[in-house]
Order: structure tokens, then sequence, then C-alpha cells
């Protein structure tokens, strides 16, 4: 009996430990489909802007999730990226596509890690915020990773 229940009070522990680094699965069609506006800085007109947050959407603020997405590096040097931004396009990152505030994210290494520079897809796991981050009375940014990890897709 004793080692049945040592055995069950292990197996709950590593149930907790591998569930405290469950990443769910996001993608940018999930994070990108619905309207969200930004006031026009050359045109005064007032208007209502479409740039309400989903619930659902809001409520991955906080949880570790796991996307795919393609980086444009905003810090690189020798050793790698430290911070970029993720999208869902390789051609919003490099030939200037426009992109919507809610087609991109974020994303800050975590604990001084560089990811590896690449044009291919990358998996990017951690922390997601989700909210509008206001610099200078504008939005910089409504989403925001904090990466445990950013490595190629398998198979690529």
């Amino acid at each position: 009996m004793r080692n049945m229940t040592i055995t069950l009070a292990f197996a709950m522990l590593i149930g907790v430990l591998v569930g405290a680094q469950s990443y769910q699965r996001v993608d940018f069609n999930k994070l990108s489909n619905y309207e969200y506006e930004l006031p026009d800085p050359f045109d005064p007109t007032p208007r209502t802007l479409l740039n309400e947050v989903p619930a659902a959407i809001k409520a991955l603020n906080g949880r570790l999730v796991s996307i795919e997405g393609f980086m444009l590096p905003l810090d690189l040097n020798p050793e790698g990226v430290s911070q970029f931004m993720l999208n869902a396009s390789i051609d919003m990152c490099y030939f200037g596509a426009p992109v919507r505030m809610n087609e991109w994210i974020l994303v800050k290494m975590k604990g001084g890690r560089r990811a590896k520079f690449t044009h291919l897809a990358l998996n990017v796991k951690g922390r997601l915020e989700v909210g509008e981050e206001m610099k200078n009375g504008r939005v910089a940014s409504l989403y925001r990773l904090e990466a445990d990890s950013a490595e190629i897709e398998d198979g690529r």
C-alpha cells in the first residue's frame, strides 16, 4: 500500500510539473480574427473605432502559449536576437506589407536569452500578455510575449 501511495504521489507531482510548462497552442488566425482600428493621425474627423479585444482573446492574458510565426528582429547581434516582432507571414516582415495591430506580437526573450536569427517559421513559447500598451499617448502594442524559447519548426 505504501509503494502505491508513493507511486501515486510521484505521478501527481510529475503531472503538476509537466502541467506547469504546458503551452496552449494559439495561432494568428485566432489573434487577428476581429477588427481592431487605430485612429488615423492625419484624419481629425471624429469617428467610432472598432478596437475592442474579444473576451476569448483577453482570456489568453497571462497564459503560457505556443505560436508559430516569422521573426522581424529588433535587437540583433552575433549571439542572436533578444527582441523581435512575430507575425503570421514572412511577407509582412520583410517586404513592407502593412500589418494591423492584432497581427503581430512583440517578443522579448526571457532571462537574457537570445534566439537564433532565421527567415524560417519559428515556434515561440512563453507567457502572453494581451492588452493595449500605451506609449506617448498611442497604442504601441496589443500583444506581448515573454519567450521561454523560439525555435525553428520541426521538419524544416
